[in-house]
């Protein structure tokens, strides 16, 4: 009913209502705001929003088209004191929207790159941590903070986080092959000192692998690497004989992802 005494009032041309007038100024700022937005003229875009909200704050997506036309404006590498200004402001933006919006996947990944592209890892995390506390069960909440923590370095927090993954999403057998990738990319390139917990991500690292081809017999990828971390395993034997052990079985897991690569190229073969 409002919206129709709004535009009744628009129709005959009443200023008794400084409301609807109001409305229909933003309207019209707003138009002219997506139009530069499209053309990626973000400072006048910037300009319009934000004299749009000025007039009527009660438009939803301004605080979300505000901070899109900062991003547009920001320049990735420049630390000059007007560009860090502007990622501040394109996060306080986003952050008030995402207040409102949640749910919306697209906003929050912008904020997230915008996060990243600043440099502010830590500041992405914080805001994980605190969507987090009221949506614990959210999958690619936790996928992101587990990538962000790996992204600063800090293995164990991302391992933990990678470890819940395969909690929340037990039923997918990728969720423990990216577990078991990340064990192993750590013992590889970039090992403990301390040999006792090397040993102890090659293991966990071996059982997340095992059950990603227990849950999908045909999982060479997931062989391929449980097949490198009994090898890392062998490197780590001071008993000669349990390290050629554990090459052997290495081999015989290679083997067999190798058969699996074969048989699948020969079914394609005969499909074509």
């Amino acid at each position: 009913m409002k919206k129709r005494l709004c535009l009744l009032s628009a129709l005959i041309l009443s200023l008794s209502s400084a409301g609807c007038v109001d409305q229909i100024k933003a309207r019209m700022e707003i138009k002219d705001a997506n139009t530069a937005y499209e053309h990626e003229d973000y400072k006048t875009a910037l300009q319009h929003y934000t004299t749009a909200r000025q007039i009527d704050p009660n438009f939803p997506d301004l605080d979300r088209m505000i901070g899109y036309s900062q991003i547009g404006l920001y320049v990735p590498e420049d630390k000059s004191p007007a560009n860090e200004a502007r990622a501040d402001a394109a996060i306080i933006e986003l952050n008030k929207y995402l207040k409102k919006r949640p749910e919306d996947r697209i906003a929050r990944d912008a904020l997230i790159n915008m996060y990243l592209n600043a440099n502010r890892t830590s500041q992405a995390v914080d805001y994980f941590r605190n969507y987090l506390v009221a949506h614990p069960a959210d999958l690619e909440a936790v996928k992101s903070i587990a990538t962000l923590y790996a992204k600063q370095g800090d293995f164990n927090e991302s391992l933990n986080w990678y470890r819940k993954i395969t909690l929340l999403d037990s039923k997918n057998p990728e969720a423990f092959y990216i577990f078991g990738v990340v064990c192993y990319e750590k013992v590889a390139k970039n090992p403990p000192a301390d040999l006792a917990q090397k040993l102890d991500i090659v293991m966990q690292g071996k059982r997340a692998l095992q059950q990603a081809i227990n849950m999908k017999t045909d999982y060479f990828e997931a062989m391929a690497y449980l097949n490198l971390l009994w090898r890392q395993q062998a490197l780590l034997e001071t008993d000669p004989l349990k390290a050629q052990q554990d090459v052997a079985e290495a081999d015989n897991i290679r083997n067999k992802a190798v058969e699996i690569i074969k048989k699948k190229k020969a079914q394609q073969g005969a499909k074509s």
